[in-house]
């Protein structure tokens, strides 16, 4: 980057008849984005995620992509527990304010105890985990452990998979009594010892607006309680509670599959393994062969086509916005030297078979029809083609978010980049073929699956 000379000349009202020329230097720096200049609907230009997430919710109906921690789901129940016990007190920290510093409480006890470092909001915690031990409990924006606590933590991103599971339910929401009746039998016995009776010391903390703890001090026996609570070994008792709502899936369970795909996914807990297109071909085929499920069977095998074209699909994309500028032709030839002739793993008679899937998520038969076509010629390796229906399927989700302009236009055989992504290059073709972006919440039923330990 260059300094700037600008000069500016103004009429000096005082002296008639002159001008006063002014020099001034300009640095050029950088600062971040501000957040409220980001583009309005700048991730998923494609409307992928509205795909993906449909077929995914036929075989995991409670979980997502954000839900991968058991013990969070502890916190998150308990969290609700107290607030509803600070809403029968009348208390005004009842509902957010509440479960925000009993989160903020139970990661304190997290690093402190059991030295996690796995949960959200660990950077702010261990920035504020003082020598001596104490931290401050509140709902103000200086004490909460993530920059927007309500949006980023367990509150914004747990309360749905909760209520999914048959754990929460009502508006406002409260503990069903399948989790109360857990939580007061296998929970509060634990924590009564060291906070008293029904953890009432616990509340009495949580009904200030602001509250010091002594982790080593103290408060040492009622963070000893806590921490015994979140031991990451779960008992026999929690492995049945949560096997039941949370691997299982609660009273709907996808229609019934979701447990079958839970014990198909056992073999899947070795560290090595990984999800890939191919992968959820052979979930599907020993569906039917092991447990004669041809409905569990069809959606994993629908998964895997549906993987097979928006996997390209979102690379190529993210590749033209880095191309602006650039001849067409000179594009179409990168993708072929990357990519090589065709997609032949494609199977576009397979991906024909989601139409009705896909109308059904998008409410639309012109984008089904598109994405049947973008999935025939990326299997043909017709590269052009294929550019100018991703250019169509970005303007038909542009109008759908009331966007005014799309993303990307090819004009006078150049693109023209409107919306510039960072650069990203083309995976390479065997990467690509094994690429798995878009997970279908199959990995989330993998990892809380693993940690409960039992399906």
């Amino acid at each position: 980057m260059q300094e700037v000379c600008v000069f500016f000349a103004c009429r000096d009202r005082r002296v008639s008849g002159y001008h006063v020329s002014v020099k001034v230097l300009i640095r050029p720096f950088l600062t971040e984005v501000d957040s409220r200049a980001k583009i309005k609907g700048s991730r998923d230009p494609l409307g992928i995620q509205t795909l993906w997430t449909s077929l995914g919710r036929q075989v995991v109906n409670n979980l997502t992509t954000v839900t991968l921690s058991v013990r969070e789901f502890t916190t998150t129940l308990l969290g609700y527990y107290f607030v509803e016990r600070l809403w029968d007190a009348g208390s005004k920290e009842g509902g957010l304010p509440g479960f925000m510093k009993w989160e903020q409480l139970c990661g304190y006890v997290q690093a402190e105890r059991h030295h996690e470092v796995r949960f959200r909001g660990i950077e702010r915690v261990g920035r504020n985990l003082k020598e001596s031990g104490t931290v401050t409990l509140s709902a103000s924006p200086e004490h909460q452990i993530l920059s927007n606590q309500k949006i980023y933590g367990l509150w914004g991103l747990f309360t749905v998979a909760s209520r999914l599971s048959g754990l929460l339910d009502g508006e406002p929401a409260r503990l069903t009594s399948d989790a109360r009746t857990f939580i007061e039998s296998e929970y509060i016995p634990l924590l009564t010892k060291a906070a008293g009776r029904n953890a009432q010391q616990i509340v009495d903390r949580l009904a200030k607006s602001e509250s010091k703890v002594y982790l080593r001090g103290q408060d040492k026996q009622i963070v000893d309680a806590i921490a015994a609570v979140l031991k990451p070994k779960l008992t026999l008792q929690e492995q049945t509670f949560y096997c039941e709502h949370l691997v299982r899936g609660g009273s709907n369970g996808a229609n019934g599959v979701q447990p079958l795909l839970a014990r198909l996914l056992e073999q899947t807990w070795m560290d090595a393994y990984s999800f890939n297109r191919t992968a959820v071909h052979a979930l599907a085929a020993q569906s039917r062969d092991e447990f004669h499920n041809e409905s569990l069977g069809r959606h994993l095998d629908q998964i895997a086509w549906c993987s097979s074209v928006i996997e390209p699909a979102a690379h190529l994309f993210a590749f033209l916005q880095s191309c602006p500028g650039q001849d067409l032709a000179t594009v179409v030839e990168s993708i072929r030297q990357q990519w090589g002739e065709s997609l032949d793993w494609i199977d576009p008679s397979g991906v024909r078979s989601l139409h009705g899937e896909i109308c059904k998520a998008t409410g639309s038969v012109p984008v089904a029809d598109r994405w049947c076509q973008i999935a025939e010629l990326l299997h043909a390796g017709q590269w052009g083609d294929v550019i100018q229906k991703l250019l169509e399927q970005n303007v038909w989700v542009t109008k759908q978010r009331g966007m005014s302009s799309a993303w990307i236009e090819i004009r006078n055989g150049s693109l023209i980049v409107k919306y510039a992504g960072e650069r990203e290059n083309l995976p390479a073709r065997a990467e690509l073929k094994q690429s798995w972006r878009f997970t279908f919440f199959l990995d989330s039923l993998r990892t809380i699956s693993r940690q409960v330990g039992k399906v």
